[in-house]
């Protein structure tokens, strides 16, 4: 299964954040790195710790985990208390084994990890879940077979507001395993002179927090066959670190400001618009 966000994110922040240098300090700080976010509706499925590398080294997450720490997270203004283990599976992942502890929308949470001797460290942050929304309209509809045409007027969707949200990320997910091939005319859609950039078709990375429509551009259909479309509401962390990952893709090395006290990394959340809808995309 593929899955493409359209304002491109998505969290490489392991290997990013542990490639990080301060612009006036070339030692290297040893930090906990977190990547964690509470999805509404839903337990607390995976919250990652690992330790930062060397910039000139090779980054092993699997040797750089984290795998004994305490990772406790509590409600703030909700009864809510959940101490998650670790997964011997999966190095540095932690979740939860209550499957009743579900995350409450508009609820604020804070998470403590307490890394184990000789090198304690006490790392927290907190997140207030975006409410509950539902897509409101759509010019495609549940079950549509569409034929890619680029020169076709492009698709568009709208939701209704969310709360506590500091962005909305429209995604689309590709649910065919061998997906699919590129539509022929992706690549000349994407090198010719003439080609009509995502930001030329009222399509915008960074979306205003409080808009609630876009259009879908055709380039963003990478994938023939069934595709989902979905809206996800996202807090002030999530949305602070991909804004400030975004302009580093570039190799641009620079301090990050996190959302994270005593570590580094994001401790963020979500809630996903019901009414999601799937469609069938042909040559």
């Amino acid at each position: 299964m593929k899955k493409i966000f359209l304002v491109a994110v998505l969290l490489t922040s392991i290997v990013v954040m542990s490639c990080e240098e301060t612009p006036t300090s070339e030692v290297y700080r040893k930090e906990v790195v977190i990547n964690g976010t509470l999805f509404a509706g839903q337990n607390v499925d995976t919250v990652w710790l690992n330790w930062t590398g060397y910039v000139n080294q090779y980054y092993d997450p699997k040797a750089l985990a984290i795998s004994d720490a305490s990772v406790i997270i509590r409600g703030v203004d909700v009864a809510f208390y959940d101490s998650l283990v670790h997964d011997p599976l999966n190095p540095g992942r932690y979740y939860s084994t209550n499957p009743l502890n579900k995350i409450q929308p508009t609820k604020t949470y804070k998470i403590t990890i307490t890394t184990p001797a000789p090198d304690v460290r006490v790392v927290t942050a907190q997140t207030t879940v975006p409410d509950t929304f539902s897509i409101t309209y759509t010019s495609l509809k549940e079950g549509d077979t569409i034929q890619y045409n680029l020169l076709a007027p492009a698709h568009e969707f709208s939701w209704s507001p969310s709360r506590f949200q500091e962005t909305y990320l429209p995604t689309i997910r590709y649910l065919d395993s061998g997906a699919a091939m590129i539509p022929k005319s992706f690549y000349g859609d994407t090198t010719s002179t003439d080609f009509r950039r995502p930001d030329k078709v009222d399509y915008r990375i960074g979306m205003p927090k409080d808009q609630t429509n876009t259009l879908l551009p055709w380039v963003f259909l990478s994938y023939y066959g069934n595709v989902q479309f979905e809206v996800y509401a996202v807090d002030f962390n999530y949305s602070d670190f991909i804004n400030q990952i975004i302009p580093a893709q570039g190799g641009e090395l620079r301090e990050i400001r996190y959302q994270v006290q005593g570590g580094i990394g994001v401790f963020g959340s979500k809630s996903k618009a019901t009414g999601a809808f799937k469609i069938y995309l042909r040559p």
